[in-house]
């Protein structure tokens, strides 16, 4: 229950659903003008009177995703990634290996390290 009331009713689900009751309604608002504006003789407006409720469907869906998205897991997760490299050391990457390396990505590892020693490529250098 306590997470429902967070999803649902937070600061920041208050606010996406305030920003859904004004796009919703008016993109279905301004399809109905270009379905009027089409009836009228403009061939153009057809185009745009589908265009507008798509626009609130892809709104909606947005909406959507972004109620059930946990920010606080995403960031957690990130947090966590830095602190282990942070543990590795400076400069040091935390790379996993497995028990054999494939020969076709060595060669291409090398390859890449090869393009890295260059220094960035620029218009100047022939």
């Amino acid at each position: 229950m306590k997470v429902m009331r967070r999803r649902w009713f937070s600061r920041r689900a208050l606010g996406l659903h305030l920003v859904l009751l004004i796009w919703f309604p008016g993109c279905v608002l301004a399809g109905w003008w270009q379905a009027t504006v089409a009836m009228s003789g403009n061939a153009l407006s057809y185009l745009y009177a589908v265009e507008w409720p798509a626009f609130a469907i892809f709104g909606a869906v947005v909406w959507w995703n972004l109620i059930h998205d946990d920010p606080g897991a995403v960031g957690s997760r990130a947090l966590r990634r830095a602190q282990r490299r942070a543990a590795a050391g400076p400069g040091q990457e935390l790379v996993r290996r497995s028990d054999e390396e494939d020969p076709e990505l060595a060669a291409y590892n090398a390859y890449l390290a090869s393009l890295a020693e260059q220094g960035p490529k620029t218009w100047r250098r022939h």
